[in-house]
């Protein structure tokens, strides 16, 4: 062979981007529309868990790697790999998704064609010229937003292009000067020299803290309760817990953190919605109940008291319609039922004999006594 062939490349339908709405103006605006999106809408969108969990900078990073492989005039074909921008932004292959997730709920990116595996004949030629790839990447085109590009301003995209993330831009192809953190690509033991699977001896291991059991299950019922606040539900359960150890071993409820979080706001205190701290903002908040006071202590034995008056109610009910059935229906000493009770004691005092003998001579008495009957009548 005298030369290497090119890589092969998925040739996709002249009418796949029919569908698209509009193509970008430029990668610069947007990158600031993206930004400012994210700026206008990610908050609201977080607070009613429609948005995955990403950070600006994180955000910020992905934009600017994703447009660098789209189509410099009309932000098409682009097909970089999750690997790749993972990679490009060193951040987790999850985290790239998320951000692909988040683009789409801002309709900033449009997915034309979805990724695929290659077949046979596939990968047999493109192993002939010299690909490795197994499969085909998802192709998406970059768009300005028509669902939500209405709602930012011009002056705020011009603030956002005069910043130094955005100016200047390099081309498709070109390169970007992003700097990773240390802590995301350093993948050598600063002490050793050695890769992180050897075993750091300069520092010690950070034991787990031991959480109280009552303190984890109050977390767990207060995140399932759907009466307290969004902010609170979506607290973790182990931070949680921390904020209501002392509650739990006094034997609080998920019904006493609800009355004195409703306490708090009956008071006329501003209690706020989107904290910046929960955790102590909670802690806060149940500070002004005592720990020793819960306050559906009172209900919960009222309602107990009331229970156990309504069983005592019902046994007394059925005692007594007992009593009346009985008294309604006098059994003498010659009544079938006085018969059948004898018949039970005898059966049950022959301890020697089984059941089945005790069946089996009531059966020869019976029969004993309609022979006796045939014959007297008989005689007559």
């Amino acid at each position: 062979m005298l030369f290497q062939p090119p890589p092969r490349r998925l040739d996709l339908p002249a009418d796949v981007y029919s569908d698209v709405p509009a193509c970008w103006w430029s990668r610069r605006r947007w990158v600031a529309l993206n930004m400012a999106l994210y700026d206008l809408l990610y908050t609201e969108l977080r607070a009613t868990l429609r948005a995955p969990s990403v950070s600006r900078n994180t955000y910020q990073a992905w934009v600017l790697a994703e447009s660098r492989c789209a189509d410099i005039v009309t932000g098409r074909d682009c097909r970089p790999s999750v690997r790749h921008l993972s990679e490009r932004i060193a951040r987790h292959p999850r985290t790239v998704k998320r951000c692909r997730e988040l683009a789409r709920l801002l309709d900033t990116r449009q997915v034309v064609f979805r990724g695929r595996k290659r077949t046979k004949l596939e990968r047999l030629d493109s192993w002939s010229r010299g690909d490795r790839a197994r499969g085909w990447t998802a192709v998406a085109a970059l768009i300005d937003s028509p669902a939500y590009a209405h709602l930012v301003d011009n002056s705020t995209l011009e603030i956002l292009l005069q910043q130094g993330f955005v100016t200047p831009l390099p081309r498709s192809g070109g390169s970007l000067s992003l700097s990773p953190p240390s802590s995301v690509t350093s993948h050598q033991n600063g002490r050793e020299g050695s890769a992180p699977r050897h075993k750091d001896t300069g520092r010690k291991p950070r034991k787990p803290r031991n959480y109280d059991q009552k303190a984890l299950l109050l977390a767990a019922r207060i995140r399932s309760d759907a009466r307290f606040p969004l902010w609170v539900r979506r607290l973790g359960v182990q931070g949680l817990a921390a904020v209501v150890t002392k509650r739990a071993r006094a034997g609080w409820q998920a019904d006493d953190v609800h009355a004195a979080l409703d306490d708090v706001w009956k008071s006329g205190k501003k209690v706020f919605d989107r904290p910046r701290d929960p955790y102590a903002y909670l802690g806060w908040l149940l500070g002004h109940t005592p720990v020793d006071e819960p306050p559906a202590l009172y209900d919960r034995a009222r309602e107990a008291m009331l229970e156990m008056e309504r069983r005592a109610r019902i046994q007394k009910e059925a005692q007594q319609r007992r009593a009346e059935a009985l008294a309604a229906t006098p059994a003498g000493p010659d009544s079938p039922g006085w018969a059948a009770a004898r018949a039970v004691a005898a059966a049950a005092g022959q301890k020697a004999i089984s059941s089945g003998a005790v069946r089996r001579a009531g059966v020869r008495r019976a029969e004993q006594e309609l022979a006796r009957a045939r014959q007297t009548s008989s005689k007559r």
